[in-house]
């Protein structure tokens, strides 16, 4: 394996690549000290050079390479390096991180056999998950959905004669942090344990088991409620002259309307009406003047506060005007809809941090239905348009700051993530969080990169449910090397579980294997058979055999894959 790249995202791939057992050569022009002690502490061979030289490919025997990762952390560096490589080797399955999605896609013809993938893209799902609490999640299986959820066991017994077709996942004790891996069906789950299950729609109503559901996104509706943020929005977008120009304006029509109500009397001895007296008021301050009502024949005071009227109502119509218009020509409305906006939030969700992860769950939040808030440092931000123009409003600040994370509404949101690429500042902005959330117990999903990091934070700080990117991107890039398809990640507490599908090659070790004779903790869920019937085989039962051509759907976690898979060489 040939792996161009040895910092962030490739740093956890070449660790996994060593524990599939396979050899594996570095490539790097500029690998720092502390990077280089590493790989000769792991027995990495290194390569100090610059995939983007035709002089180093040549130097790499591309042709006795099994795949070639190009995985740095810029896309430009990546594509001159996959184009090259292709050049040099036309049959090499090549894996490029692409973070553009529109570069992932021109790039997928010279990946091939190998795959595009985007480390955004690849760990967004798993922040959501824990923002929303989604218990449940949806795994297509060749063409088939199947469900993994979560139960807690009502009665003591064993696995097979509770949950009957179902297979088990993972089993966590009650009151127990840990997990036990796809265990054995015989296994006796006590009361209060939650069981991991995965089947079908059909299998669950078979058994008579009603699915956990998602909770319900907190969308905007109402007319009324629509419009009573737009009135708001249209207040604080207005300056304290127009209010003042306003109210001055009111206050005379009404005190206009008293003294022609009490003090005009017609030819006849009438007096005039309160609807009169507001009409007349109104055509007077507009400088209409239809010629209605007569002043010549009243009293001379109130001849005089007609004069006045007159005056008064130009002028503050004229005032009122200005500084109308001056407020809608305003960038400051739009700004002020957004401010209001999150006052009227209620179980909404709020993103920290608007990166390539922040941007992806952020529109994947919207298109379920949820409302969302954002908070970013910068101005300047790329997403920053694109999250305006989907009308979702964002607050500019320091999010480890009361004020930046009161002004989202933070202590009313159904969820936060925080997903800064700095992980000390997302530690710091987690425990922020959590102050200003208490005594609430808000769901915040944590960004940290190294998977170390992201284990002891969620064992010993009380900074919500940590996540690391490179532990939830990196399978998918040594499975598109090793020619493992990995379908889908997803969490059972803190244990990471693989969905994966497989070929069984001719002649391999899977190659007539029978289920109770596959050891490890890898769960085969379904086998799609090659012969004339072709048909998924669900579940799988003991004496099953695997055949040549077959594909084995399997999830576990990922050390159980790769010894499967293994097997299958």
């Amino acid at each position: 394996m040939i792996v161009f790249g040895v910092e962030g995202v490739a740093r956890r791939i070449i660790r996994q690549l060593l524990n599939a057992g396979q050899d594996i050569v570095v490539v790097d022009p500029s690998a720092t000290a502390q990077e280089l002690a590493d790989l000769q502490r792991w027995g990495v061979d290194y390569f100090e050079g610059s995939g983007q030289r035709e002089n180093t490919l040549r130097d790499l025997s591309l042709a006795t390479a099994t795949a070639a990762l190009c995985v740095n952390d810029d896309d430009l560096r990546n594509i001159e390096i996959a184009l090259l490589v292709r050049e040099f080797a036309p049959d090499l399955r090549i894996v490029i991180y692409a973070a553009n999605a529109a570069v992932g896609r021109a790039m997928e013809h010279i990946a091939k056999p190998g795959a595009v993938l985007d480390v955004a893209q690849l760990a967004s799902g798993s922040f959501l998950e824990t923002m929303v609490q989604r218990s449940t999640h949806a795994i297509e299986f060749a063409g088939e959905t199947f469900i993994v959820a979560t139960f807690r066991n009502e009665a003591k017994g064993r696995l097979r004669s509770v949950w009957r077709d179902l297979a088990p996942i993972a089993v966590q004790p009650a009151g127990s942090r840990d997990v036990l891996p796809c265990p054995g069906r015989d296994l006796e789950a006590g009361r209060g344990d939650l069981v991991t299950l995965i089947g079908t729609a059909d299998d669950y109503q078979e058994l008579g088991v009603t699915l956990p559901r998602e909770r319900a996104a907190a969308l905007e509706g109402g007319f009324r409620r629509s419009l009573r943020r737009t009135f708001a929005a249209f207040s604080d977008a207005v300056d304290r002259p127009f209010r003042i120009a306003l109210g001055v304006l009111i206050a005379l029509g009404v005190f206009s309307v008293a003294v022609l109500t009490f003090g005009y009397e017609e030819p006849d001895g009438t007096q005039m009406s309160p609807f009169d007296a507001i009409y007349f008021t109104s055509e007077t301050i507009a400088t209409v003047g239809f010629g209605d009502f007569y002043f010549r024949d009243q009293q001379p005071w109130l001849r005089m506060w007609a004069v006045v009227l007159i005056l008064m109502g130009a002028t503050l119509v004229a005032v009122t005007t200005a500084l109308l218009t001056n407020a809608l020509v305003s960038r400051r409305l739009a700004q002020s809809l957004g401010r209001q906006r999150l006052t009227e939030m209620r179980d909404h969700m709020v993103v920290i941090g608007l990166g390539s992860v922040g941007i992806k769950v952020v529109t994947d939040l919207q298109s379920a239905g949820y409302q969302v808030a954002v908070i970013d440092r910068s101005e300047s931000n790329k997403y920053i348009p694109q999250v305006r123009a989907a009308g979702i409003p964002i607050v500019f600040g320091d999010a480890t700051l009361p004020e930046t994370l009161s002004a989202v509404g933070v202590d009313r949101a159904a969820g936060v993530a925080v997903l800064t690429s700095d992980d000390l500042i997302n530690i710091e902005t987690g425990l922020a969080v959590r102050d200003a959330t208490s005594p609430r117990t808000v769901p915040i999903a944590l960004r940290l990169f190294e998977r170390d990091l992201a284990r002891v934070v969620g064992r010993s700080l009380d900074v919500g449910t940590a996540r690391s990117t490179a532990e939830l991107a990196a399978p998918w890039f040594v499975g598109a090397a090793l020619g493992l398809e990995i379908l889908g990640t997803f969490y059972v507490g803190p244990t990471l579980f693989l969905a994966a599908s497989m070929t069984v090659r001719a002649g391999s070790g899977l190659d007539g294997l029978a289920m109770r004779d596959l050891a490890g903790q890898a769960r085969v869920i379904a086998i799609h058979r090659s012969n004339e019937s072709g048909r998924l085989e669900h579940p799988p039962r003991r004496d099953a055999a695997f055949a040549a051509g077959d594909t084995a759907y399997l999830i576990g976690q990922y050390q159980a894959l790769m010894d499967v898979l293994q097997k299958s060489w």
